[in-house]
C-alpha cells in the first residue's frame, strides 16, 4: 500500500469518525461510561439505541437485568423503572444519583429464595438444554451464563405481575433464565431488549423466546466504549411498536439540507 492509499485511508476514517461517531458521542464515552454529550445512556449498539429513543414513551414501566447507565436513561423517559442489580457497590452508586423513579433492588449470587421460587421457575430448568459455560466462573458470571446461583436475582420480576411491563432488559446475570421469566412478565405489545446477542452462548435464551412467539430483531454496530461491532436485539410479538414514531425530525444524521 502506497502513501497515497494511505491517505486515502485515513481521510475516510477520518470523515467517519466526524460523521458519525462524533455525533453519537461516542468520544465521549472513551472515559468508560457509556454518555454521549447529552449524559448517560443504555451501553447498547447505537442503532439499537436509536430505536429505542422512537419507542420509549412517557407512561412505560420498565424492568432491567443489571443496572447503571441505562437505568438512568429510561428513568428519564418514563413513568418507572425497576433494575435487580447482583453488586451491592454497584447498585449504592446508582441509587445515590437515581431519580426519584427508578428503585434499584439488590440480589446477591445465591440470595436466599423460597420453595415457592423454585416451584415457579423448575420448568426452567426442567426443559433446558445443557447451558453453556466456560469453567472460568469469574467469567461466566460476568458475561451472564450461570443461571442456577441467581435464582433470586432472576425471580424478582415474579414480585409483580405477569404481563405488567411495557419494556424488559436482559443484559445482567442468568440472561437464559431471566429470558425465560421475561418472556412471561412483558405485556403481549411490550418489548424485551436483550445486550450482547451476537454471543452464541445465549442460543438457548433466543430458543425460549422464539417459541413464546416473539420476533426477533437485530442491530449490529458499534456502541459506546467499545472499539468493535457488537449487536442488541429487540423482541417483540407485536410490531406495531415500531410504528408509533415513523416520521424522522428534520435536521437528523442523514439530512441533505432543505
Amino acid at each position: 500500500m502506497n502513501f497515497t492509499e494511505h491517505a486515502q485511508i485515513n481521510t475516510a476514517l477520518y470523515k467517519f469518525a466526524e460523521g458519525y461517531l462524533e455525533k453519537r458521542g461516542w468520544f465521549e464515552s472513551l472515559g468508560g461510561i457509556p454518555r454521549n454529550k447529552s449524559g448517560v445512556v443504555p451501553w447498547i449498539t447505537y442503532p439499537a439505541f436509536v430505536q429505542l429513543e422512537r419507542i420509549a414513551r412517557a407512561d412505560m414501566r420498565v424492568f432491567e437485568y443489571g443496572c447503571g447507565g441505562s437505568s438512568l436513561w429510561w428513568a428519564s423517559r418514563v413513568a418507572e423503572v425497576i433494575s435487580v442489580e447482583h453488586n451491592a457497590q454497584w447498585a449504592a452508586q446508582v441509587t445515590q444519583i437515581a431519580f426519584q423513579n427508578l428503585k434499584v433492588v439488590v440480589r446477591e449470587m445465591n440470595a436466599e429464595y423460597s420453595v415457592e421460587t423454585r416451584n415457579a421457575i423448575e420448568p426452567f430448568f426442567a426443559d433446558a438444554p445443557e447451558l453453556p459455560v466456560s469453567g472460568d466462573q469469574a467469567h461466566d458470571i460476568t458475561h451472564g451464563m450461570i443461571n442456577e446461583a441467581f435464582i433470586a436475582y432472576a425471580a424478582e420480576i415474579m414480585n409483580y405481575e405477569k404481563q405488567s411491563f411495557d419494556v424488559v432488559v436482559v443484559d445482567g446475570m442468568a440472561r437464559a433464565l431471566t429470558a425465560w421469566l421475561a418472556a412471561q412478565y412483558v405485556k403481549p405489545d411490550g418489548i424485551i431488549v436483550f445486550d450482547n446477542s451476537d454471543r452464541w452462548q445465549y442460543n438457548a435464551a433466543y430458543q425460549f423466546l422464539h417459541e413464546a412467539g416473539f420476533a426477533q430483531i437485530d442491530f449490529y454496530g458499534p456502541g459506546p466504549v467499545n472499539a468493535v461491532e457488537t449487536c442488541t436485539s429487540i423482541f417483540t410479538r407485536d410490531l406495531r411498536i415500531f410504528t408509533a414514531n415513523i416520521a424522522r425530525p428534520r435536521g437528523n444524521f442523514a439530512d441533505i439540507g432543505w
